[in-house]
């Protein structure tokens, strides 16, 4: 059915909180709610600890599903009866801000739109472009979810949150249940989307689009191709323990399901406040304490890599000056060494306040894509990758996150993730290419990155 005007979600008074207990495994019970239901995420926090990575998240059962299949046409599902509705719009992205509430009042997290939003949704925010979409994945999609799970690592507590549906008894049987035995995950490579031939062919192109003025940095990559049955969790345990990160996510949207250890976060709002974390540039882990140091001051001391950098960190400054109060953005840190499983990174904050006239979709807006998943120019960078790389995108550079309820927002980049439709998967990353960019270390650099994903999987395949 075809309207003109959607409702909005419509939430009477505060969120309640109720205390689940103390020290579960809050991932164990997220496999027996991924059991249970076909909609469903977990957020997780296993980096460093800090004040953002406090809280854990379980949602199941969202009400609606929000999403857009193509540029002008906005669908709502009820998942309690699968009823569609479509509205035809000018911009469906812009169109969530006359559905979505951004006034409840709460200390602790109270629900939200959650889940992803395609790189091609930059199409919503630039005219003249026409980014290629990737036909497994929507521009974008979220669940609209009233209720939920916390954990909170600081005091080992679980709590259940809820507007008006108390589903207390739901959780407390979901927890008595065992874990049900599934099928094991078979995993099988089928190819990558670029040769390392192709892949030396673009980067001299870009170096080529450089040299004529056209951009000066450009983040171009591959999909790596794999068939993937079973149990998909096994393979989000295996990688958050192999690869603990900032943000973990597995969120599943019936058969389409993201999995991924995102050391990057794209964008936070909070209380007013806009953070942006950009990284750029990357070396490997030494084999000690020794060399780990030694590789670090390389990189910080790599006229390229640090040239890169403070370019991507003049592009996320001005993103942000584009919906923040005149005056107020700031570089708080330049040029950090991040340490992951299998890489380490320069990285940088900048914050600025946001403008009256801006709200969390316009602020999530400007800084999208990310400048060190897209390049500088930004526009100009990403015509170029929709040239070369060979398919669309889809999550992958784009954002995982949600908005909040209360005005809030946060959203990671899905990078170190893997990308399922079915039994269709893919893993992606890319590399930042400059004018004295090498090609051969422009390619290790993206198998560096691949690195702890490509473990993962190819514990999964078959043994001959």
């Amino acid at each position: 059915m075809i309207n003109k005007k959607p409702k909005k979600i419509i939430i009477k008074g505060k969120p309640k909180y109720i205390k689940v207990g103390d020290d579960y495994d809050f991932f164990d019970l997220f496999v027996k709610i991924e059991q249970t239901f076909k909609n469903c995420f977990l957020f997780e926090s296993l980096g460093e600890e800090s004040n953002i990575s406090r809280y854990h998240i379980i949602g199941f059962n969202p009400k609606y599903l929000i999403y857009c299949k193509n540029k002008n046409e906005l669908i709502i599902e009820e998942t309690s009866n699968g009823h569609i509705d479509k509205y035809i719009c000018d911009n469906p992205y812009y169109k969530l801000r006359s559905i979505v509430p951004q006034n409840i009042i709460s200390r602790k997290y109270a629900g939200g739109l959650v889940g992803y939003i395609s790189y091609d949704s930059i199409n919503f925010f630039e005219s003249n472009l026409n980014i290629t979409k990737n036909e497994n994945f929507e521009s974008f999609k979220f669940g609209v979810y009233l209720d939920g799970l916390i954990f909170d690592q600081m005091t080992g507590e679980v709590f259940y949150y809820y507007y008006e549906d108390n589903k207390i008894e739901v959780i407390k049987n979901i927890l008595k249940k065992e874990i049900k035995s599934k099928k094991d995950v078979e995993c099988e490579f089928v190819n990558n989307s670029m040769t390392k031939k192709d892949h030396k062919e673009a980067v001299l192109k870009i170096k080529e689009d450089i040299k004529n003025g056209l951009i000066f940095q450009c983040e171009v990559g591959f999909k790596s191709h794999y068939k993937i049955k079973g149990n998909l969790t096994e393979i989000y345990s295996k990688l958050r323990n192999m690869n603990p990160s900032p943000h973990m996510y597995f969120m599943k949207f019936n058969d389409q399901v993201i999995i991924g250890a995102s050391p990057e976060l794209l964008f936070r709002l909070r209380n007013g406040e806009m953070e942006t974390f950009p990284l750029a540039g990357t070396t490997k882990r030494g084999v000690n304490k020794e060399e780990d140091l030694q590789l670090a001051r390389e990189l910080l001391n790599d006229n390229k890599e640090i040239a890169e950098h403070n370019m991507l960190v003049d592009l996320h400054r001005n993103d942000l000056g584009r919906v923040a109060k005149f005056g107020t953005v700031k570089v708080r840190n330049l040029m950090d060494i991040k340490k992951y499983s299998h890489v380490q990174h320069i990285s940088s904050e900048i914050a600025g306040i946001i403008s009256d006239q801006e709200d969390m979709f316009s602020a999530l807006a400007s800084n999208f894509p990310a400048g060190t998943l897209s390049g500088a120019p930004k526009i100009e960078a990403m015509k170029i990758i929709n040239q070369i790389e060979e398919d669309g995108r889809g999550p992958y550079g784009g954002a995982i996150g949600q908005f909040g309820f209360n005005g809030d927002c946060t959203f990671a980049i899905p990078i170190r993730s893997l990308f399922i439709k079915g039994e269709n998967a893919f893993a992606q990353t890319c590399g930042g290419n400059v004018f004295d960019s090498d090609p051969d270390k422009e390619y290790e650099e993206i198998e560096r990155k691949l690195e702890a994903m490509k473990l993962v999987l190819k514990s999964f395949e078959k043994s001959e």
